[in-house]
């Protein structure tokens, strides 16, 4: 296969829940080896330490004991590594320890859907590889498969089982556009035909993903516009399913700016682990509307200069450790015509540094802001992120509460305008649609626009300026604004 130049690799799933979690659970471990048990239980984690062999004390402890163990893996691998996480935020360290491609695992459980997506399209960027996002049918136990509702215990199967139609619709193709190279839906053989079909006649689900693919292979999607780069310190290890650094450090007050910024300000109502979920429709929290749209990646302080100074915004998040290399390499983007945003900590930790990088005129110390939702100090207050997102994207976003991202091509500006409302979801019953909660829009150019059309019917848009927009409840809907190659 690789003198034929054919892609291969294997995937390692779940690494970071395993480390956290199932290293330390010993039913799991009997699950696993049934009567091996005793020959393999000594890979069984102490409790209380998180996977980790000994309570470490700093971060660089807990990156270098979490580094052993998944190059271990690696090798065992020999370097062939799809890493895909799901129930943590460790996508750049997949990509910075050799993983082949980036990836993550969403639907199922898993809370953060967009904030993982930020992780592993900036961890793509920042190490020059692929992501891919597999979707999981896994809701609470149950599962989507073919044929009618059942259940079986607690939990049920068939099309109606699992997540809805709807919200593999939406995130298939939000997947696609936000830069993904590869979407994966799960257990796709026992839910795109049906059962025990000789003819391997299509399910619903199976059209709907014949369609998707379709857009997919039809359509010119672009490339994600994040001009916001949200830099977090190279040994953070934020992880927001354990709600604790690395898994196991207290929180300092920086750390608590970094989640509540993900959790409270980017994606709001994205957090299903520690606050409960809806109870009429847990599906809610998994795509959640987005006040600044999605213009944003994350990347390390590790990361190298070109990428660095690729971004017009470099915001600072969280404690940081300022090594020469990286203030360097802020001195690289600066120069470049980027701007950078720091907390007053952040000032005070670089000392002579911060003079010389304000002598750039393109440093900002942020206001002080209180969240009221958390009543903590923010890293940015919401007051400045509707200023970026109102200097920075070509197109203005405004009615109903949407969650959006623009990406461009070389001709054009597009939008992607995705309607979350209205669809009510519980594992075990079928998807109610309530079909009166359609999102209205306008969008509004900020730049010279000579053409509106939706992109995957190629249909034309009235625009007077702007455009009204109605998408239907639970669905998407594609705005392909045309600008000439002189596209900025």
């Amino acid at each position: 296969m690789d003198d034929n130049h054919v892609f291969v690799a294997i995937q390692l799933g779940e690494w970071g829940y395993y480390f956290h979690n199932l290293s330390t659970n010993e039913q799991w471990h009997r699950n696993v080896f049934g009567d091996e048990f005793e020959r393999f239980k000594t890979v069984i984690k102490p409790a209380g330490l998180q996977g980790y062999d000994t309570r470490p004390t700093s971060r660089k402890e807990c990156y270098d004991q979490m580094r052993d163990y998944f190059l271990t893996r690696h090798r065992a691998m020999r370097g062939r590594t799809i890493s895909v996480t799901g129930h943590s935020h460790y996508e750049a360290y997949a990509g910075e320890w050799g993983s082949k491609v980036i990836g993550l695992e969403l639907g199922e459980n898993i809370a953060f859907t967009q904030s993982k997506i930020a992780f592993a399209r900036g961890a793509a960027r920042q190490w020059a590889k692929p992501f891919s996002i597999q979707v999981s049918p896994w809701f609470a136990g149950s599962c989507t498969t073919n044929g009618a509702l059942r259940m079986e215990g607690p939990y049920a199967r068939g099309l109606d089982a699992g997540h809805s139609l709807s919200f593999y619709r939406r995130l298939w193709l939000h997947s696609w556009f936000a830069g993904a190279a590869s979407i994966t839906p799960e257990n796709s053989m026992s839910i795109f035909f049906q059962e025990g079909d000789p003819n391997w006649t299509l399910t619903e689900h199976g059209r709907a993903a014949t369609e998707v693919f379709e857009t997919m292979q039809s359509c010119d999607p672009g490339v994600p516009y994040t001009p916001v780069a949200i830099v977090l310190d190279h040994y953070a290890g934020y992880n927001a399913y354990q709600g604790r650094p690395w898994g196991i450090l207290e929180n300092t007050p920086g750390d608590l700016e970094v989640r509540d910024l993900f959790q409270h300000q980017l994606f709001p109502g994205s957090d299903h682990i520690h606050t409960p979920a809806n109870p009429g429709n847990p599906e809610k929290s998994y795509l959640r509307p987005t006040p600044y749209g999605e213009m944003f990646d994350v990347i390390l302080s590790n990361v190298g200069p070109d990428v660095l100074a690729s971004y017009p915004v470099l915001l600072l998040v969280g404690d940081h450790q300022f090594d020469a290399q990286f203030v360097a390499n802020l001195f690289n983007a600066l120069r470049a015509g980027g701007r950078l945003l720091v907390h007053e900590r952040h000032a005070k930790a670089l000392g002579e540094d911060f003079q010389r990088l304000s002598g750039t005129g393109a440093v900002e110390v942020l206001e002080a802001w209180t969240n009221p939702a958390t009543n903590r100090r923010a890293a940015v207050s919401n007051a400045r992120l509707a200023r970026l997102r109102d200097s920075l994207l070509p197109v203005c976003i405004t009615g109903d509460v949407v969650q959006y991202q623009i990406n461009r091509t070389a001709t054009s500006w597009i939008v992607e305008i995705i309607n979350n409302r209205g669809v009510t979801k519980t594992p075990t019953q079928p998807a109610v649609v309530d079909e009166s909660r359609i999102a209205r829009v306008t969008l509004t150019p900020r730049v010279s626009v000579s053409g509106v059309s939706l992109l995957r019917s190629g249909q034309p848009m009235p625009m007077t300026p702007s455009v009204s927009l109605e998408v239907p409840a639970g669905e998407t809907r594609l705005v392909k604004f045309d600008t000439g190659p002189d596209v900025q």
